[in-house]
């Protein structure tokens, strides 16, 4: 049963892996490694309702070990990358590409590119991401308004940039 649970969610899996790694062959290592730890541990789960949140809890701690790591070999982490910024006005949006959204994404500091992706992208409540993350669910809402913010003033330039080209990407 969990083996076809698992299944079902790999893309999904993947898909948050390297949004929050911005590397393929990271991703993929994350998905094997949540694979094999959720295989490992499925005798002993009990309730099976809320495997989802179970396996992308995994995943979350993988990738925060990986992040962990590879800040530790890069240096110091650069706090200006999590500054509140101002709104985009919404005749941008159609102006916008979805390339445009997944570069905006990569921008983010980890923590929020985090949120941003089990909030609204995995459809998780802020409990259940705060209960993932092992953050106060405050922790996590101040996050994803933050990174809201950032991606808003990262694709109003990206809408201007495209305005200026005539609306042509």
């Amino acid at each position: 049963m969990v083996g076809r649970l698992l299944l079902e969610n790999l893309d999904h899996l993947h898909s948050t892996a390297h949004r929050l790694t911005g590397r393929a062959d990271v991703a993929e290592d994350l998905v094997q490694e949540t694979a094999r730890k959720a295989l490992r541990a499925a005798a002993a789960l009990n309730d099976l309702r809320n495997i989802r949140a179970w396996l992308f809890t995994i995943l979350v701690n993988a990738a925060r070990d990986y992040l962990r790591d590879q800040r530790w070999k890069e240096g110091p982490y650069d706090a200006a990358k999590e500054t509140v910024l101002p709104n985009i006005d919404l005749e941008s949006v159609a102006l916008v590409t979805a390339e445009d959204v997944r570069r905006a994404l990569a921008q983010l500091a980890p923590a929020q590119r985090a949120v941003v992706l089990l909030v609204d992208l995995e459809e998780f409540t802020i409990a259940e991401a705060a209960q993932m993350l092992k953050l106060p669910p405050g922790t996590v809402a101040s996050r994803l308004a933050r990174a809201h913010e950032a991606l808003r003033e990262v694709l109003r330039v990206y809408a201007a940039r495209s305005s200026q080209r005539g609306g042509r990407p």
